[in-house]
Formats: structure tokens, C-alpha cells, sequence
């Protein structure tokens, strides 16, 4: 008896090629997913341990970092050393720390040993300190929100930093925060409504 070999119809190609098609994309939405929720944490981690380290300038030295004068928040800059490979200065006013160093070698030890500086290495991108995303963090004290304090702003995932008031999808969204655009996104009942990551809710 003759054996007769049976072919995919195209019907049954097309249905593997969707079905296919179909597992590919709910695995790379859960992989974006992921890796959005991994940079997220590790920025809430990066500002919560910048946090603890001015808190130690300030119980061990007396002081928290001046953050430069005028509206904006300043950039956090730091300088490594092209030998040693360590960092060497750390400047919260948005002045260059080979030429304008706030802190001295005492007490920036004092904050890379809370910070981790070698692990903080891997967020400097032209000598900015920057969220897991590549955007600039950005520093003011004392604070718009945390008046007593400081404030740490992350522009997060879309790489600007949100100002319009109270709204999901704001519309105003410039590369350097002001302080009293800070305060008017941040709502009278402590909700930050933005993609914004920063060390107040």
C-alpha cells in the first residue's frame, strides 16, 4: 500500500506564523516591562542612597551641599580620575569639581562610603550623575518640597522633567526643573503625578 505524505496547508502555515508572531510579542512586552520596572528601582535606589549620603554631610560636617543660586536645579557633577579610576570631586551646584570642589577629600570620603562610589561610577555620563536612563538628576537645596531638606529629581523614563499641575499626560516638559515648577506638580496631597522619580512621593 502506498503511503501518501501530507503538506501543511497554508491555512495551518499561516496560523504557526501568528501563533508565533503573537508568543513573540507578549514576550518582548514583558522583557520592556521588565527592564522599565529594573531601571525604575535602581534610580529609586541610586536617589535613596544620594539621600543617605548628604545626611551624613550633614551629621558628621554640619552642612548640606549648596545647590547653585537662582531658579533651577543644579546638576550633580562629578570628576574621576582619569589614573586612579576613582572618583575625586563632587559638586551639587552645577560648577565643575576639577575647579569648584564643595566638598573636601574628608568629607567626600565621608559620603562615597554611604553613596558606594563605585557603584555610582556607572551613572556618570559627561561628568553628570545621571538615572538609569541616561537623564541628568538634578539637586536643590533646601528644597521646594523638602524646605528643610533637599530635593533629588530623576527625569525618569522619558528623559524630561514634568511641570504642569496635577495631570496624568502634562504637557510642559523642559530638561531643567525650577522650583516652583516642582511645587505646582506636586499636589497639595503629596501625589506626584509624572514619570519623575524624586526623593519625596
Amino acid at each position: 500500500m502506498k503511503k501518501t505524505k501530507k503538506n501543511f496547508t497554508l491555512v495551518e502555515l499561516l496560523c504557526a506564523v501568528g501563533l508565533v508572531v503573537i508568543l513573540a510579542g507578549i514576550g518582548f512586552s514583558a522583557y520592556s516591562y521588565a527592564s522599565h520596572r529594573g531601571k525604575e528601582a535602581a534610580t529609586k535606589s541610586l536617589i535613596t542612597r544620594l539621600g543617605a549620603g548628604l545626611e551624613t554631610l550633614k551629621t558628621k560636617h554640619g552642612f548640606y551641599p549648596a545647590s547653585a543660586t537662582g531658579n533651577d536645579y543644579s546638576l550633580i557633577r562629578i570628576e574621576v580620575n582619569s589614573t586612579t579610576g576613582l572618583i575625586s570631586g563632587i559638586t551639587f551646584d552645577g560648577s565643575d569639581p576639577a575647579s569648584a570642589n564643595q566638598l573636601t577629600q574628608i568629607q567626600l570620603k565621608d559620603f562615597l562610603s554611604v553613596v558606594d562610589g563605585e557603584s555610582l561610577k556607572k551613572y556618570i555620563s559627561n561628568g553628570n550623575l545621571t538615572d538609569a536612563w541616561g537623564g541628568n538628576i538634578r539637586y536643590c537645596y533646601p528644597g521646594a518640597v523638602n524646605t528643610v531638606k533637599f530635593d533629588i529629581i530623576a527625569p525618569g523614563a522619558d528623559g524630561e522633567f514634568t511641570t504642569s499641575s496635577g495631570t496624568a499626560d502634562p504637557t510642559g516638559r523642559p530638561s531643567s526643573p525650577n522650583p516652583t515648577s516642582v511645587l505646582d506638580t506636586y499636589k497639595t496631597n503629596g501625589e506626584w503625578a509624572c514619570d519623575d522619580i524624586a526623593n519625596f512621593k
